[in-house]
């Protein structure tokens, strides 16, 4: 029976010691900067991408219209694009 309960003992304190310097380490590592940049390509739109209410709900929530969105690339080439990146990646 004690040498249970020295076992937990042991293994409650070795928990804690490990969360401790987890947490240490975790204090001292650099922040991550508030604002990320992330890189896009940059289209002509000529329509803003706003939403104009049709005044319908559908399971509760509004329906919006949203304005035509312009498709520059066929299934074909987008595939070929994604296999070649993909390989590309690969290396």
């Amino acid at each position: 029976m004690q040498a249970t309960n020295r076992v937990r003992i042991a293994v409650t304190i070795t928990s804690l010691v490990i969360a401790a310097l987890l947490i240490g380490l975790v204090d001292r590592s650099p922040a991550i900067p508030a604002t990320l940049t992330i890189p896009t390509v940059k289209t002509q739109s000529f329509a803003p991408m706003v939403g104009v209410a049709t005044g319908e709900l559908h399971n509760g929530l509004a329906v919006y219209r949203l304005p035509a969105v312009e498709v520059t690339e066929t299934r074909s080439q987008a595939l070929a694009r994604i296999a070649q990146e993909e390989v590309l990646a690969m290396k």
